[in-house]
């Protein structure tokens, strides 16, 4: 019988559930806002917000909307959020879609339905969460679960750095102090934001923000089909998950996300690969299906054309760590050493023309506590992180 249970769990986790959140995103292609496309593209997104709109029936913990637009950057609101089924609110959820289409300046559109399965549930959808930062408004929206405690022992170094969390205290919703009682009414999905933004932050690029962010989680035992996101910068919609938790559709003039998409056959729906990573803006789709890779346990003699980074051995280590670089470049070659919170500890670069397997070792020098560190091997165009563990 406990077999059966685990089975029957193990189940749940790795498929998309009927009653889970459900995510829409758009951003339409160069030289068009949303008020310019044509009117048959206008229809496929009216049709795609109207399967949004009956999806909503389930979705008893409201629903958001969000433009992005051209004009600002720096202070996005959602155009509305609200803590009723759009079903149960067309009215507001239909003016709401006629604010984001006919917006004139509006190129990306975000949209979130949801069933609470962390925090608060008696608020308006708290999705997208918005995060400001050096002239822009990031957002994301997350559908699946993940351990608040995990998020909050990556954000705070198992407790010992509460810092990015003073700087930017999670949301409560009038339940008291994060550090209390309120904790229990904080969002998962705002941790991931916050914890995103954390690398962002010390990494200065969102790409390898990201990249780091996501690998550290996934390190931590959290399933890709758990941390199906869209996040966005106000210029590039980056889409991740598990295999077919999020699909997408290019249109002639727009790119189209869905987590359940609309059947009406005007577009060829493609769900995502396992823990793939896409990049979409008004130039198109750009796909990464090795996002999140840490590399083969049997490194290969055949060489790839992009460079790749194998495991890292001894690992954990207490003296010094190596591993095996692999491919083609003419670039050189940036080694960082970042902590596990996003903090460069170390730096150290090779020279270009790179080819074939190399070794990379790094020794620490000077004051290197005990602790998960994340290593980095980037080019201008290529980049590869992995997780290692150092103990004195």
């Amino acid at each position: 019988m406990r077999s059966l249970i685990q089975i029957t769990l193990f189940i749940g986790l790795i498929t998309q559930p009927v009653f889970a959140c459900k995510l829409w995103a758009v951003c339409v292609k160069s030289g068009h806002t949303f008020p310019t496309i044509s009117e048959t593209e206008k229809t496929i997104i009216q049709n795609e917000l109207t399967s949004f709109y009956h999806q909503s029936e389930a979705m008893l913990d409201g629903w958001a909307l969000l433009g992005y637009n051209y004009s600002s950057t720096d202070s996005i609101v959602p155009i509305q959020r609200s803590e009723f089924p759009a079903t149960a609110d067309s009215t507001l959820y239909w003016n709401s879609v006629a604010t984001l289409i006919n917006e004139e300046s509006t190129f990306i559109g975000m949209g979130h339905l949801r069933v609470a399965s962390s925090g608060s549930n008696s608020i308006p959808n708290p999705h997208p969460w918005m995060f400001y930062a050096n002239g822009l408004s990031y957002s994301l929206i997350h559908n699946g679960t993940v351990s608040k405690d995990i998020l909050y022992n990556l954000i705070t170094e198992n407790g010992t750095d509460l810092s990015w969390l003073d700087q930017h205290e999670p949301q409560t919703f009038g339940g008291g102090g994060w550090r209390d009682d309120g904790w229990g009414n904080v969002v998962d999905s705002e941790l991931i934001i916050l914890y995103i933004m954390q690398h962002i932050n010390q990494t200065g690029n969102v790409v390898s923000g990201l990249q780091a962010a996501l690998i550290t989680i996934l390190s931590e035992g959290v399933i890709a089909a758990q941390l199906n996101i869209i996040f966005s910068d106000g210029e590039n919609l980056y889409v991740f998950g598990g295999l077919n938790g999020l699909s997408i559709a290019d249109s002639e003039e727009h790119v189209a996300v869905m987590t359940q998409p609309a059947s009406n056959h005007q577009l060829q729906w493609q769900g995502i690969e396992h823990q793939e990573f896409v990049v979409i803006n008004n130039e198109g789709i750009s796909r990464y299906p090795d996002f999140v890779s840490t590399g083969s346990d049997d490194p290969s003699t055949s060489h790839p054309t992009q460079f790749k980074m194998h495991p890292a051995y001894p690992n954990p280590f207490n003296g010094s760590i190596s591993f095996i670089l692999d491919g083609v470049t003419t670039d050189p070659i940036d080694i960082f050493i970042y902590s596990i919170m996003g903090r460069q500890v170390d730096q150290f670069a090779l020279d270009g023309s790179h080819r074939g397997n190399k070794k990379i070792s790094w020794h620490p020098v000077g004051h290197f506590p005990t602790g998960t560190y994340i290593i980095q091997a980037s080019t201008k165009n290529l980049i590869e992180t992995q997780k290692i563990l150092f103990i004195k």
